[in-house]
């Protein structure tokens, strides 16, 4: 049996998430396809546009067989965070041989070397990045220069201008993470990556003919519903964008939700924060991850200017903080969340497919962590940390599930009620 992994958002499922799942089947010939998705948060810092069941249910329409919950903790944690717990899950299921990666470069070399100089932090490395942070670059900006710096003066074959560039792309970012995991944890798995095609990571051009991303998709929902158009799969020539960039299986649960109301943007979270903000103070507020004593201050000062989640994070931003990590550090204020992950210490299943039934009795013999089908049984399964880790996962889906029940006027379902796909 030969397993492949992939670690997602699919915020939401698009033709390029369906073209990697394709992509592993021909290339590895992969009898299952497991993926290890984010929950109802995701790491850029904000709600995921569905809830996860509905999105695992679109991964499973599109061709994957298992899909997986990342605890919360992971999947909106910063981008190395992020990969330490994906690869641990997929890891520690005990099956996975193949972790798949999307990518701006494409090939491996450089992702592999890039990941041996940040699992090994060399002495003139450290300097080097020291020296870009004390001139007052972001962490992100600085880790990119001290990188380049470092590795064109000792790979003869690196240039500098290059190896900037390739380190200037998010998905190359999120790769080199993933593959710095895999040497760190020893994981038995092995790296592959594909190279993106269309939209870039943050371009939001939906042009014909061109692979969207998916922050494309959700800024041409979010116009579409500020313009009172219901009717988001249907223009006057009988099509819209979405019509084609979107897999017929993704399609329809995300017409169906867009119906029934049951999606959630950014602004859904504005009363929600403005409530926190005023309940608490810079003392208050540094307890939580990512939220440091200058951001704490920061925010208590200006707090009296909010009018919105991304409003407030837009005016927090500094030239030493992205727009990213402030709506992290909001989000975790929101969800209370004070600790980094804790290793990833269960495998809940959101859903699979019936023919997955090999894939899952494999997992559950030879996979280090305990596998969770129903979420009633955490607590006779899981143990501290692990079972605390559940229940603040648990927590955040439940914040998720009241903003969806009070759009739509419906009935809340706790997150323990709620069954796993299975089709």
């Amino acid at each position: 049996m030969k397993t492949a992994g992939i670690i997602a958002e699919y915020n939401p499922f698009h033709q390029g998430h369906l073209r990697q799942i394709s992509f592993l089947r021909e290339n590895t010939k992969a009898d299952y396809i497991i993926i290890a998705m984010s929950g109802d948060f995701v790491q850029r810092g904000a709600p995921a546009l569905l809830p996860k069941h509905l999105r695992a249910e679109a991964a499973l329409r599109c061709g994957a067989d298992l899909v997986l919950e990342l605890p919360v903790s992971v999947s909106c944690a910063s981008a190395e965070l992020f990969a330490k717990g994906g690869v641990e899950l997929l890891s520690g299921i005990g099956v996975t041989d193949v972790l798949c990666f999307g990518s701006e470069k494409g090939s491996l070399p450089l992702f592999l070397k890039t990941a041996e100089i940040l699992s090994g932090e060399p002495e003139e490395y450290r300097a080097l990045l020291k020296a870009a942070l004390k001139a007052g670059l972001s962490f992100p900006a600085a880790r990119s220069k001290a990188l380049g710096e470092y590795a064109s003066g000792n790979e003869r074959n690196l240039c500098k201008e290059e190896y900037q560039q390739f380190l200037s792309k998010p998905n190359n970012i999120l790769g080199i993470e993933y593959c710095k995991a895999l040497l760190r944890q020893k994981s038995p798995m092995q790296p592959l990556t594909l190279q993106r095609s269309g939209a870039g990571y943050h371009d939001q051009d939906l042009s014909l003919g061109m692979t969207p991303s998916a922050s494309g998709i959700r800024k041409y929902l979010k116009e579409q519903l500020t313009q009172g158009n219901d009717a988001l799969f249907m223009d006057s020539s009988g099509s819209s964008p979405l019509s084609r960039m979107l897999p017929l299986g993704s399609r329809n649960i995300l017409d169906t939700a867009f119906r029934e109301k049951r999606f959630v943007f950014e602004e859904d979270l504005d009363m929600l924060l403005f409530y926190c903000l005023l309940s608490g103070d810079a003392q208050s507020f540094s307890q939580y991850l990512d939220v440091s004593g200058e951001l704490a201050s920061r925010i208590e000062r200006m707090r009296n200017q909010y009018q919105g989640f991304l409003q407030f994070a837009e005016l927090l931003k500094t030239k030493e903080l992205t727009r990213t990590r402030i709506q992290r550090s909001l989000l975790h204020i929101i969800l209370k969340q004070k600790n980094p992950p804790a290793p990833v210490g269960y495998a809940r299943v959101l859903g699979f497919r019936k023919s997955a039934a090999p894939l899952l009795s494999a997992i559950k013999k030879n996979g280090a962590l305990p596998l969770l089908t129903k979420a009633a049984d955490a607590s006779a399964i899981l143990e501290e940390p692990s079972l605390k880790e559940f229940q603040e996962t648990v927590f955040a889906s439940n914040l998720y599930e009241g903003l969806i029940s009070q759009k739509t006027k419906g009935h809340f379902l706790h997150e323990m009620q709620k069954n796993v796909i299975i089709i």
